[in-house]
């Protein structure tokens, strides 16, 4: 990609589905070459190093994606990444300080504020930098608002010919790995990883008991759990079992 105005710093494990539709949003409104996300599971410091630094260095702005896992995503020896040196949006984070990006932070999943002892000294100064809420039944709105403030600074005019309501347009997110499906548990109560065999491929996925009174219980709650199965395109194996 080249030379990309808009980089999109985030975890996927925190908020990976709205980051996505943000990006689509967004290249919908400013072109496909303007706006850089990454969507690889782990970006080690080589790879940051070769294929994310460039980007971020011709970016003006920086997009800080933080939701209620942002903080607390820890690694396998239950050390928080946002505390490791080489965690990729620490990295992107202190960068755009360091160099003078315009930094805009979004709040969503109803987080109000970032507090500075919650943060390493070297990005401390994020706190500082007013952050914009996204509401969910708003989103949208939010979006277009931040939309015309990015175009201002840019100098650049917004084509908003096509529609991309949220969740919409998105497409598929590529499936996590172990790794991130074993630190997905950590904030996950109750779900458990298990292998399974599919197409003669051994996977491994998550999985959660439910126990219900009655039948009638059961689909009330597989009719009100779709809807929202069906808007994140998300669809899980029911497995009854009668006691």
């Amino acid at each position: 990609m080249a030379n990309p105005e808009i980089f999109i710093s985030y975890r996927r494990l925190d908020s990976g589905h709205f980051s996505q539709w943000l990006a689509a949003d967004l290249r919908n409104k400013f072109g496909d070459g303007s706006i850089f996300i990454d969507k690889k599971n782990i970006r080690d410091a080589d790879l940051w190093k070769s294929e994310i630094e460039t980007s971020l260095n011709s970016a003006r702005i920086v997009i800080v994606v933080i939701g209620k896992l942002w903080l607390s995503i820890s690694d396998e020896n239950n050390r928080r990444r946002i505390d490791l040196e080489e965690d990729w949006v620490r990295r992107e984070i202190e960068t755009s300080l360091q160099t003078g990006k315009k930094i805009l932070p979004l709040l969503i999943d109803n987080i109000s504020s970032l507090s500075s002892d919650a943060l390493p000294s070297p990005i401390r100064d994020l706190v500082e930098i007013q952050a914009r809420q996204i509401h969910d039944g708003d989103t949208q709105k939010h979006i277009n608002e931040i939309a015309i403030e990015i175009a201002g600074f840019l100098g650049k005019q917004i084509d908003n010919t096509v529609p991309m309501p949220f969740p919409g347009l998105i497409g598929k997110i590529d499936p996590l790995d172990e790794i991130n499906l074993r630190r997905l548990t950590q904030s996950l109560p109750g779900w458990k990883l298990v292998p399974r065999q599919r197409n003669n491929d051994q996977t491994i996925e998550l999985k959660r008991t439910y126990m219900f009174d009655t039948f009638e219980d059961v689909i009330h709650f597989m009719n009100t759990a779709s809807r929202f199965i069906s808007q994140y395109d998300h669809h899980p194996e029911w497995i009854f079992i009668e006691h």
